[in-house]
């Protein structure tokens, strides 16, 4: 070994790994330097030759658990980690499963496996499908879920619009993930005029069938305040956006909640993320359990067949993430929207089965809103029966 100034060291760990699969793009050889820099540098980021052999060496130092070549241009490998590497904290975990390696071309990040004494730090969705399934839909079906729109609309107009919306029979009337605090429709003026409206329909309906999910698109230093505000305005829940706030902080905001709040994450600027299939993060992993982990009972994402370019494969894959065991976690509803229209109901419906979260925006805005909220209910009805 080249001489060091380090001395060995003994760890007291427990022994506990967690378990990162990647997918490696390039040939048998530089799939061989990836890993041999990756393990390194998502742990130590240190000259491995320079370490002892000790606990660092031996523990610290990401493991290559198994390697496959799946074709001629893809290898796929697991990689364990020290469990205490991840310190029960959200930012750390990430950044051991995908640091610095996320600056290396051609690796993609496609599945992870926490034991259990480190998802215990994640309290994940408060509700989740079983909890919202009994609030909302103790018959069964779908929960419904639609967006205020467009920008720039007058806040009394959004108010009556998000009446007619929760007296048809929505669930979940959020916020176009594009509203903020602008200054024709500022987030003081907005939001206890919409969850007033919203509260008057459900009283006038004689049951709590919508709440209202404001868009907590604030700056960092106003977050707090903005909660508060929501919360002091009798809303049903959030709408967070991971990708402009951060995961942790919407972890945060959602563990400071009050208990009856529900949380609805938006995958707004992380596409990047999940769109090349040579790098980023399966969409599985970002957009389902990666939600679960932030506390999200339901998480946006765009449906095959819409504006987006996700296909019935990567919807199944969120799906599934966001209903597979997790622990103690609860299981979140997968919310597939982006362009979707009352026609394409049943179809949904046969495609993802009734945990799911339907949500159609603009085409209800297509005429009479009540009307087509109307129809939308009746067509699940008729679909299910």
């Amino acid at each position: 070994m080249t001489d060091s100034p380090l001395r060995p060291v003994r760890l007291d760990l427990s022994g506990e790994r967690l378990l990162a699969t990647y997918d490696v793009h390039g040939s048998t050889e530089r799939t061989t330097s990836v890993l041999d820099q990756l393990v390194v540098e998502q742990t130590i980021e240190f000259p491995a030759d320079l370490v002892p052999d000790d606990d660092i060496k031996r523990h610290i130092i990401g493991t290559v658990e198994q390697l496959d070549r799946l074709d001629n241009d893809r290898s796929r490998a697991v990689v364990s980690y020290a469990v205490e590497l991840a310190g029960g904290q959200l930012p750390q975990l990430f950044n051991v499963l995908f640091g610095n390696i996320s600056l290396v071309p051609g690796v993609r990040l496609v599945d992870v496996q926490l034991p259990a004494t480190l998802l215990e730090a994640f309290p994940g969705p408060r509700h989740g499908v079983p909890g919202l399934r009994q609030r909302f839909l103790p018959d069964g079906g779908p929960l419904l879920a639609t967006a205020l729109k467009p920008m720039g609309t007058p806040v009394d107009d959004l108010a009556a619009m998000a009446y007619d919306l929760a007296a048809g029979g929505i669930n979940l009337v959020k916020d176009d993930h594009s509203f903020g605090n602008q200054p024709f429709s500022t987030f003081r003026d907005r939001v206890p005029a919409i969850a007033d409206a919203v509260r008057r329909a459900n009283d006038d309906r004689s049951e709590p069938s919508s709440i209202y999910l404001p868009a907590l698109n604030l700056r960092a230093e106003d977050l707090d305040a903005g909660v508060e505000l929501a919360v002091e305005a009798g809303v049903g829940g959030l709408l967070l956006l991971p990708g402009l706030i951060s995961h942790d902080r919407m972890r945060a905001i959602t563990d400071s909640l009050p208990e009856d709040l529900v949380v609805m994450t938006h995958p707004s600027f992380l596409g990047q993320l999940v769109t090349d299939p040579t790098a980023g993060f399966a969409h599985g992993l970002l957009l389902g359990t990666f939600a679960r982990l932030c506390g999200a009972d339901v998480t946006v994402f765009p449906n095959h067949g819409g504006r987006f370019s996700f296909t019935p494969e990567t919807c199944t894959e969120v799906a599934s993430a966001c209903l597979a065991e997790l622990g103690d976690l609860a299981t979140c509803w997968p919310a597939p929207g982006g362009g979707m229209s009352l026609e394409r109901v049943g179809e949904m419906l046969r495609f993802y089965g009734e945990d799911v979260c339907l949500l159609i925006g603009g085409e209800l805005y297509r005429g009479d809103i009540l009307t087509r909220t109307r129809q939308m209910v009746e067509t699940i009805q008729e679909v299910r029966t």
